[in-house]
C-alpha cells in the first residue's frame, strides 16, 4: 500500500507542477476534466438540472482558461449546490479505484497498469475541488442548505434542550 500512495503522491506532484503550464495540464490534465464535468452531469440528471451544454475542449475566457464545462437551464435553490460541490464525489472516486483498481494491480505485479491506475487516481483527487465558478454558482443554495441542516439539527437534537 505504501508505493501506491507514493505513486499517487509523485503523480499529483506531477500535476501541481503541470498547472504551471497552460499546455501540460491541458495535456496531462484532460482525464481529470473530464472526470470533474462528468460529475456535475450526473448529478445535475439526477436532481433535473437539465443540463443543455458539455465542453471538454479548452478555451479562453477573459484572461483565464476554461478547461472544461457543463451548462445547466434548470438550477435551483435546492439543486445548484449539490451539482456546483458534485466533483467533491471524486474523491470517493479515488478510494473507490485505489483500493479495487490500483491495490490489486501492484499485487499481481501488473506494473504498467498500477502506473496508469495512480495517475487516473491522483487526477481523480487533483480535480476533485470545486472550482471558483463552481463555488459561486453553489453559494447562496449553500447557505439555503445549511440552514436547513442547523434547522434540522436543532430540531431533532437542540430542541430536547428548551424542556
Amino acid at each position: 500500500m505504501s508505493y501506491s500512495i507514493f505513486l499517487v503522491v509523485c503523480w499529483l506532484f506531477l500535476l501541481v507542477l503541470a498547472k504551471r503550464q497552460f499546455f501540460h495540464i491541458a495535456l496531462i490534465g484532460f482525464p481529470g476534466v473530464v472526470m470533474h464535468e462528468f460529475m456535475h452531469l450526473v448529478v445535475g440528471v439526477i436532481l433535473l438540472a437539465k443540463p443543455v451544454s458539455l465542453n471538454l475542449i479548452p478555451r479562453r475566457v477573459g484572461n483565464k482558461w476554461q478547461f472544461g464545462s457543463v451548462s445547466f437551464t434548470g438550477l435551483t435553490l435546492f439543486n445548484s449546490a449539490p451539482v456546483a460541490y458534485a466533483p467533491l464525489l471524486l474523491l470517493g472516486v479515488a478510494w473507490l479505484l485505489f483500493h479495487h483498481w490500483m491495490e490489486p494491480l501492484i499485487l499481481a505485479r501488473q506494473y504498467p497498469l498500477w502506473v496508469l491506475s495512480g495517475y487516473l487516481v491522483a487526477c481523480a483527487i487533483f480535480y476533485s475541488a470545486p472550482s471558483t465558478t463552481d463555488i459561486k454558482v453553489g453559494g447562496f443554495s449553500t447557505l439555503i442548505w445549511g440552514a436547513i441542516m442547523l434547522a434540522g439539527w436543532w430540531f431533532w437534537n437542540g430542541s430536547q434542550w428548551i424542556h
